[in-house]
């Protein structure tokens, strides 16, 4: 009976509207389809440390995993002095280490000889260091699975703000050093296994493809003229996001008001949950924001045009995909089109003068 230690940054479910943690589910769940094909039982141990909200809302995880499951919320001030307490620690991934988790692990570690331990998320794996403590690495492979390099994320952050290049610094030696220990690195895209192997010096094999799943209603969407509602654009994202958020603040301030002084006909969707305050104080007759949507079919038939407008963030967006998928043209800036192959549907560009011509351009073809 193969055992399976599955640690996870974020709550893995498809009840949170964020992509990760839908990512994080499937593929804690391919543990389990894998083994039933060939009818053998696999016991996985689910260790989750994130936010209140995030454990709140993944029922579906608590219904299925609940007897082997251990959850631990997060809250902004043992964030924090897990930051102080662990200074040689990158903030991101210390901020994941709380000694209640530590102890519950040695626990598990005790009790049960693992075939896989199984980290979700980059900063997951932050409790590496006390696992290998406690295995023979003969017998137990350690999986990490990486939604975005964090090195990479904060590198693009410390452009702007130079005071970020210490943690810049300290983010390449710690993740190097983590992704060097494991047997296998998931990644979400070819761009990311690049970065590993180019700046890690990470050896290809040790390195796995698995592009994202997306949505089961964009293969619902049906798009044809008739719905379609000219000089439209939908950015859809989780809106409680600093990253969507800063995009769709920019975007409307650098491209969206200059579109409507050449046709006040331009409407902008900004479908997404848990908008903040800012965001909904643009909604407008022109600007429709509509916070948490159980189905946004509507929007995907709707829309003309999708927009990726990011400015922040590493790895592939999962939202890019879906838009292209659904069959809109899509206008993405360079982080927004990061992991996706060039089509015929995709426009790069990172300046949102050239967006408007662009926009105009897509919006007048028939």
């Amino acid at each position: 009976m193969p055992k399976i230690l599955f640690i996870s940054a974020h709550a893995p479910t498809n009840l949170y509207p964020q992509a990760g943690q839908k990512i994080a589910l499937h593929n804690l769940e391919k543990y389990h389809s894998a083994n039933n094909r060939n009818s053998i039982d696999t016991t996985v141990d689910i260790v989750v440390i994130a936010n209140k909200e995030e454990i709140n809302a993944a029922t579906d995880l608590v219904k299925k995993y609940g007897d082997r499951l251990f959850t631990y919320s997060l809250s902004k001030s043992n964030k924090i002095i897990s930051c102080l307490r662990y200074l040689s620690v990158p903030l991101k991934f210390s901020t994941r280490y709380q000694t209640t988790v530590a102890q519950t692990i040695k626990k598990l570690l005790k009790q049960n000889n693992y075939d896989i331990i199984h980290f979700e998320y980059s900063h997951a794996a932050v409790y590496l260091n006390l696992i290998k403590n406690h295995i023979d690495f003969q017998y137990t492979r350690i999986i990490i699975s990486i939604h975005d390099i964090v090195f990479q994320s904060f590198l693009r952050k410390s452009e702007k703000q130079p005071i970020l290049g210490i943690e810049v610094a300290r983010l390449f030696k710690f993740e190097k050093n983590l992704y060097s220990h494991a047997n296998e690195l998931w990644v979400l895209s070819k761009k990311d296994c690049n970065i590993l192997t180019s700046l890690f010096a990470i050896p290809e094999q040790k390195i796995i493809i698995k592009p994202p799943q997306l949505s089961n209603f964009i293969y619902k969407v049906e798009r044809n003229t008739e719905k379609v509602e000219k000089k439209s654009l939908l950015f859809w994202a989780a809106m409680n996001r600093t990253e969507n958020e800063q995009a769709a603040i920019k975007f409307i301030q650098n491209c969206f008001v200059n579109l409507l002084k050449i046709d006040s006909n331009y409407k902008l969707y900004i479908v997404g949950s848990n908008p903040s305050a800012k965001i909904k104080k643009l909604a407008s007759e022109n600007i429709i924001v509509t916070g948490f949507i159980e189905n946004p079919i509507q929007f995907f038939e709707k829309a003309q045009i999708g927009i990726v407008p990011l400015l922040q963030g590493a790895g592939i967006k999962l939202k890019t995909l879906e838009m292209l998928q659904a069959g809109l043209p899509v206008i993405a800036t360079s982080i927004g089109a990061e992991g996706v192959e060039t089509s015929k549907n995709i426009f790069v560009n990172d300046n949102f003068d050239d967006w408007v011509n662009i926009i105009t351009n897509l919006a007048q073809a028939k």
